[in-house]
């Protein structure tokens, strides 16, 4: 192979792997935009999930304290009649 011909295949070699490497560069502002937007909706996701699971607690608990109340005010209307 000619030391020109040698050369220029190396050159067609090396020209896309540093084009790729400038469009990864390029990129790579993209890339941290879209993954810093995935984190945050996920600690929204959670944030939200994590409301709902206190709200349903909530209303278990507050069930459980009506039952109590309706309990004492049946038990305390039987006995004063």
């Amino acid at each position: 192979m000619q030391p020109s011909a040698q050369a220029a295949s190396i050159a067609s070699l090396v020209g896309p792997a540093a084009t790729g490497a400038a469009m990864a560069i390029g990129q790579a502002p993209a890339f941290a935009m879209g993954a810093t937007y995935l984190a945050l909706a996920d600690s929204i996701a959670l944030a939200m999930e994590n409301a709902v699971a206190n709200q349903q607690r909530g209303q278990v608990l507050a069930d459980a304290a009506l039952t109590q109340i309706l309990a004492l005010i049946i038990q305390k209307g039987a006995t004063s009649s």
